[in-house]
């Protein structure tokens, strides 16, 4: 078949493929991107149905200060078609008694502690402990935070003692829609340093028209300076002749060379699948396989006949409802509750374009296992679980619905990650950032394959999703580069 050569070939066009390519494509680099969707944008896709447009679940920027994403918008001169935009959250908490309180304004970026300690009702008492430990929290240099690398972030946090809402803020409404992972299996030193970003630098950071826009614009970019974007077409392998790459082959035969190939397709599909377990030593091999997922998130999506909600995005969260490693395993064996935090996002409030005139799209999510193969009724039931919050919160909303569609951590897979080893393809975020696989434990850029490289959230980055796959981008591309 016709063959193509390039100076790097770039598998998947998710947010670490997209921004690779187009800093590789800035620095005068021949690049393909093959991308098996029609559209760029991996988990970050936009969609459209019926006049609405969407993200496969609710995702908002973090942090807003020091973003990736604006850095790569303004590196790359593509702010004109990928704009990115404020957005003011409203977390909730559920009180002990019940009652649902909306987080007042602070008036700024920054977290203020006398509106946050009002808001979770910290006796005055207890206030100068706790607001020295978020002082200690947020201004921890680097090097002490880089000392935390290894240990859970559960076991650090515990003997501070602090009250139940703090430590549910701290997890349930940050650390774990933000990593997708139980307190404590995450990795403490990502935790501090997701922490200390969002307390002192903001959430809330969106692009208009949807995320996947963005990486749009940076497949566009990569075919304005020489290189190719293939939408619709699945990479079949990756060519590899004497231990060093020599391109890939398509599914109808194709082959496009280049000594460089960048896979955003996730590490396991990558070495397991893709090039083949054949071309790396078996403890390699045995290390990529025993990789844990991040997990999932569930949910519906909730088509309004007329607006409910005045909020662009929500945490709705307890006292009860941080997660460990223990109560996620019972709840999904049915032993336990599956009470967790809950993502509310509700787009056309900053975005009209999102949902047609006297409309509202409201998308929920919460937290599930990455299997995408998990059973019709253990979907339901921690996709129900979440809906039951939500409705608790806003049992308005349930009248006004005209149709809701579930979505789950199999379709996902099915859109953007293959699954490669049992119970993973359906994670929210990519290999887990916890003990063990995080800092200096995180795989490498660069595998054993001459040539062959991983970018996104599997390796190269840190931080929350979005913004961990853009900061992989950059480094993959600098390394490339030499």
């Amino acid at each position: 078949m016709g063959e193509g050569r390039f100076d790097a070939i770039v598998i998947g066009a998710g947010f670490g493929g997209a921004s690779c390519a187009a800093l590789l494509a800035r620095a005068g680099r021949k690049v393909l991107v093959i991308e098996k969707n029609n559209l760029a944008g991996g988990k970050t896709m936009s969609h459209a149905r019926k006049g609405f447009r969407y993200s496969p679940w609710p995702i908002i920027g973090a942090p807003l200060g020091g973003s990736w994403a604006s850095r790569l918008v303004a590196d790359l001169g593509i702010g004109e078609h990928a704009r990115l935009v404020k957005v003011q959250g409203r977390s909730m908490y559920r009180t002990p008694d019940g009652t649902f309180a909306p987080m007042p304004s602070s008036g700024s970026d920054a977290l203020d502690p006398n509106v946050l300690f009002d808001w979770l009702r910290v006796p005055a008492a207890e206030r100068t402990a706790v607001l020295e430990f978020m002082m200690m929290l947020s201004l921890m240099p680097p090097d002490e935070v880089a000392k935390l690398e290894g240990r859970d972030f559960h076991g650090w946090v515990q003997p501070f003692g602090l009250p139940a809402s703090v430590h549910a803020f701290l997890v349930s409404n940050c650390l774990d829609d933000m990593y997708m992972v139980p307190s404590d299996q995450l990795d403490c030193a990502e935790a501090v340093s997701g922490l200390q970003k969002v307390l002192l630098g903001g959430g809330g950071q969106f692009c208009l028209g949807g995320w996947g826009v963005l990486a749009e614009a940076c497949c566009a970019y990569v075919g304005a300076h020489g290189g190719e974007v293939l939408t619709g077409t699945r990479v079949q392998r990756i060519v590899i002749d004497d231990g060093a790459v020599a391109g890939v082959e398509t599914e109808d035969g194709t082959i496009h060379r280049s000594a460089t190939v960048i896979s955003n397709a996730g590490i396991q599909p990558t070495v397991l699948r893709l090039a083949g377990a054949r071309h790396f030593d078996a403890d390699y091999v045995e290390r990529i396989g025993k990789l844990l997922p991040s997990h999932a998130l569930v949910g519906y999506r909730y088509f309004l006949g007329e607006p409910v909600l005045d909020y662009g995005y929500s945490v709705i969260f307890s006292n009860t409802s941080a997660w460990s490693r223990q109560r996620f395993e019972d709840a999904h064996a049915g032993k336990a509750s599956r009470e967790g935090f809950v993502l509310v996002e509700v787009p056309s409030n900053y975005d009209p374009g999102h949902a047609p005139a006297g409309r509202q799209l409201v998308m929920s999510a919460s937290m599930c296992p990455a299997d995408p193969e998990m059973s019709r009724d253990d979907v339901k039931a921690w996709a129900d679980a979440g809906e039951a919050i939500l409705f608790a919160a806003h049992p308005e909303l349930a009248s006004r619905i005209e149709e809701k569609v579930l979505y789950t951590a199999k379709s996902v897979s099915n859109a953007t990650r293959d699954a490669a080893v049992p119970g993973a393809g359906g994670e929210t975020i990519g290999i887990a950032q916890i003990v063990g696989q995080a800092g200096r434990a995180k795989p490498s850029i660069r595998t054993p394959v001459e040539g062959l490289w991983i970018v996104g959230c599997d390796a190269g980055g840190t931080g929350v999703g979005t913004q961990q796959a853009i900061e992989s981008g950059y480094v993959v591309a600098e390394a490339v580069l030499g």
